[in-house]
């Protein structure tokens, strides 16, 4: 008996050692430093002031800006290398985002909080909203711009048709509706009927409106690109990344790390977002063909706010002298190509061996029945408080993100 007892007291002893290291294993596996991305990194503002918050469309990149001691609208177009001024008014022009020659952002000229645009091409200024109540975080694509809208004594979701010149009301529901971002025909946004934040779907042409998300914790700040929808979902102590296909109805989680995400967006196959696993704000940058995630900045400063287009992502970053400036960086495409020259390659060497081994085929068949006739015959995203603690440049993260999240 002794011996028995023994016995099964030594597997249980292996049986605890080895739980500990899995579950170390997978801690560590967890929180695997991420590989540097591989590509140009460029600074697009030097002005001492603070710049925030930019937007990337194609080759232009928008921001907020108070080098003239109010919050102006700027751009810097990256094909001409040029920086322009959008905005002169004196009042306070706050989230930009551009869409194409359409540039919109919120704006308190009129004593509230108003929706105007910018055409680069006609170079004409417009006010979009005039109701007297507040209009939130403009997003454009194409010649529809949405926001979050408080003329209805809670948040609802609005849309303006630029050609049409029609204003619509997306959502009725009483709750709140925040954060809302567009692409194509679809909206999203995130959602408080359940008692707790989830990310709604509005499709413009079927006129349905579909809830993505179910689960209990809260879903924030979704993007949108093609059918691929990003947020951050809150859990178990911890903020990750998750991506939602609307083609699959497949949800995903992108990150496993323990840190703070916040402020995803994605374009193609990418997504980014800033993350606080190096005791600062990083950019950090998840490729959804290659399942491979990156760190895009390593500054020991804060770098947060990152957008995307195409292959170049934007952020607001601090220097050494603590203010804030644009950067950008454009990840290099070369080792994707040559991944794609070799599978081609590899492609038709294996045709030429397919076709060598019908020619073999063919001979063989050949003689075969000359032997007979001898015989007989596999493809593929704050409300005031927010606004107003914009300008203060927090260095606790955690009070960042819940700033950020107020509004």
């Amino acid at each position: 008996m002794d011996c028995i007892l023994g016995g099964l007291e030594l597997k249980l002893r292996q049986s605890v050692m080895i739980c500990f290291i899995v579950a170390s294993f997978l801690m560590l596996a967890g929180n695997v430093a991420a590989q540097p991305a591989q590509g140009n990194e460029t600074q697009l503002t030097t002005n001492e002031s603070r710049q925030y918050f930019p937007v990337i469309n194609d080759d232009k990149v928008v921001w907020m800006d108070n080098r003239n001691d109010n919050w102006d609208i700027f751009m810097y177009n990256i094909s001409a290398e040029e920086e322009m001024q959008i905005t002169s008014n004196e009042s306070r022009q706050y989230y930009p985002a551009v869409y194409g020659d359409n540039i919109v952002w919120m704006d308190d000229r009129e004593g509230n909080w108003d929706i105007f645009m910018y055409n680069l091409t006609s170079e004409e200024e417009m006010q979009i909203t005039t109701n007297e109540l507040r209009q939130y975080f403009p997003a454009i694509y194409d010649d529809k711009i949405v926001w979050q809208d408080s003329r209805n004594g809670n948040w609802d979701i609005y849309m303006y048709n630029i050609t049409s010149e029609e204003e619509t009301q997306i959502t009725t529901n009483e709750s709140n509706q925040r954060n809302p971002a567009i692409y194509n025909d679809t909206i999203v946004w995130e959602d408080s009927r359940n008692d707790n934040r989830d990310i709604f779907m509005y499709n413009i042409t079927s006129e349905e409106e579909t809830q993505l998300t179910t689960n209990e914790s809260h879903e924030r700040v979704p993007a949108i690109y093609n059918d691929t929808v990003v947020w951050i979902g809150e859990g178990n102590d911890s903020r990750q990344v998750y991506m939602y296909n609307i083609t699959s109805e497949e949800e995903m989680q992108v990150t496993d790390n323990d840190s703070i995400k916040w402020s995803p967006a994605v374009a193609e196959d990418k997504i980014v977002w800033m993350d606080y696993r190096n005791d600062n704000w990083d950019i950090f940058m998840y490729n959804i063909t290659s399942e491979e995630e990156m760190q895009v900045t390593e500054n020991e400063t804060a770098q947060r706010n990152p957008s995307i287009s195409n292959d170049t992502a934007v952020w607001m970053g601090t220097n050494e002298e603590n203010n804030w400036d644009i950067y950008m960086f454009t990840f290099n495409v070369t080792e994707e190509t040559d991944t794609n020259a070799t599978q081609q390659m590899n492609e038709t060497e294996e045709t030429d061996m397919n076709e060598t081994q019908q020619v073999n085929d063919t001979e063989e068949t050949d003689m075969n029945e000359t032997q007979q006739v001898n015989d007989t015959e596999e493809t593929d995203m704050n409300e005031t408080q927010q606004v107003n603690d914009t300008e203060e440049t927090d260095t606790n993260a955690t009070q960042q993100v819940n700033e950020t999240e107020e509004m």
